[in-house]
């Protein structure tokens, strides 16, 4: 399925924020049981960071955009780190 999806990486407070439209598996009934935190963590969590952290406090962050094929995940938001 194709989504939009907004990164924000956080380092000691100061935000880097991008969007992106990714191809990712469709999330299962299961994945929606389990609140979509295996899920998010096997697709969008690899794709978070972009190296500024090293040897900084970080934080995470994606929300959903936008996905016509599984309208549920819109709004959604998930976190990592801090």
């Amino acid at each position: 399925m194709e989504l939009t999806a907004r990164f924000t990486n956080t380092y000691d407070g100061e935000e880097h924020v991008h969007d992106e439209i990714l191809a990712l598996p469709t999330p299962t009934s299961v994945d929606f049981d389990e609140d979509l935190q295996e899920w998010s963590e096997d697709h969008l969590f690899p794709l978070t960071g972009d190296g500024n952290a090293m040897d900084r406090d970080a934080g995470y962050f994606v929300e959903i955009l936008a996905c016509a094929e599984c309208p549920t995940l819109v709004g959604r938001e998930f976190a990592w780190g801090i």
